[in-house]
């Protein structure tokens, strides 16, 4: 039995599907397939089913993946390890960003990794926070950026800020808005967020608090699109208040004045992966930037 056949198993169990494990390992899908029927004809077991939802592992193959998951962790500890003895850290640091990356600092950031740490690449991954806390999860990046209405489960992470969010309308619907109340604001067409967005999850926890059903028009899932379906007159939504604040400037918004809701900026990385090398750079980092600021 061979370590990369161990990953295989591992990450086709994470991703469920042969083409995303080949993608993910940078392998052929005849290649991933190999592995794993090597390894179920090495102890003659079979560790997946094939469903219509994807690859998945058998009752022993999902006892096998805890103990797996374990072997891989060690490998880790050991390569970090290893890493500590060569003196200057080197590498490739993945990070996830889930909005604007000046309003994440991170040109200040990559400025404070490249004087630190000058042999670190760092390779930056725009996504949605959803995708950023799940791949994190997987140990496909080594840290990111994310909203969460409270402290995540699935990896650890450090809070940044309580970030500030605004309903914003067209500019147009001032007189609409001025003096409306949640009641109100409820029977206006909503340019509403995916369920896995924490403003969805916030919005969500406020109307149901206060027993109303919003109208939700549309969904839409780029920070972009909210502002051009706001500007365009096509109905209101929630935006991070920098950039309500910059909108209502150029004349594009109107920011309802009848309060706000706030919502968890996060860094995050892979759970147990504290003290890996690359890990710790970062965190050291990113606090560095976020306290000078």
């Amino acid at each position: 039995m061979e370590l990369y056949q161990i990953k295989t198993f591992v990450v086709v169990a994470e991703e469920g599907n042969m083409t995303r494990a080949a993608k993910r390992l940078h392998a052929s899908q005849s290649t991933i397939s190999l592995h794993i029927k090597s390894l179920e004809e090495k102890f003659d077991l079979r560790l997946f089913l094939r469903t219509p939802k994807g690859m998945q592992p058998t009752p022993e193959g999902k006892q096998l993946l805890d103990k797996a998951r374990d072997i891989l962790d060690s490998v880790e500890k050991f390569e970090a390890e290893a890493q500590n003895f060569k003196g200057e850290l080197s590498g490739v640091a993945r990070v996830g960003l889930q909005t604007s990356p000046t309003y994440l600092r991170t040109p200040q950031l990559i400025h404070l990794i490249k004087e630190r740490f000058p042999a670190l690449s760092v390779r930056l991954v725009q996504m949605p926070t959803w995708t950023i806390r799940s791949d994190i999860a997987a140990r496909k990046l080594d840290g990111g950026f994310f909203y969460s209405v409270c402290p995540p489960e699935e990896v650890d992470g450090i809070l940044l800020e309580n970030t500030r969010v605004h309903v914003v309308g067209p500019a147009s619907w001032q007189k609409r808005m001025k003096h409306a109340c949640w009641e109100d604001l409820a029977k206006l067409d909503w340019i509403w967020t995916p369920e896995e967005c924490s403003f969805n999850v916030k919005l969500e926890e406020t109307f149901s608090a206060l027993n109303l059903e919003v109208s939700k028009s549309m969904i839409a899932d780029s920070e972009d699109t909210h502002s051009a379906l706001v500007k365009s007159g096509n109905g209101i939504t929630v935006m991070r208040a920098d950039e309500a604040a910059e909108g209502a400037e150029k004349g594009d918004f109107y920011i309802w004045p009848g309060g706000h809701i706030k919502v968890g900026l996060y860094f995050g990385f892979p759970r147990k992966k504290e003290n890996d090398p690359v890990v710790r750079a970062l965190l050291d980092c990113v606090e560095q930037v976020w306290k000078k600021a």
